[in-house]
């Protein structure tokens, strides 16, 4: 799959969430970019990372944080880890 229809497929949660149009392929962009970040960041994969935060943006659009991650924003322990052995 290219980063294009990645960014469409995310852009439709968001629509699916409530977004407009515009605002949602904005936030799908950003949430891509900052995937490929975090995967670097913390030596993980690319898709681990998008699944953390789509985890954390539908949490978030109940109002809740995931509950196994309340302090740290979508960053697991492991993932820590990893980002410390690297």
């Amino acid at each position: 799959m290219n980063e294009n229809n990645e960014i469409s497929d995310i852009a439709g949660i968001f629509l699916r969430l409530g977004a407009e149009k515009k605002q949602a392929l904005r936030m799908a962009t950003q949430l891509f970019k900052r995937a490929g970040q975090l995967a670097t960041e913390l030596n993980i994969t690319k898709a681990e990372a998008l699944q953390g935060l789509l985890e954390t943006v539908t949490c978030g659009s109940r109002g809740n944080l995931k509950p196994s991650e309340q302090a740290t924003f979508g960053i697991t322990e492991e993932q820590k880890t990893r980002k410390n052995q690297a």
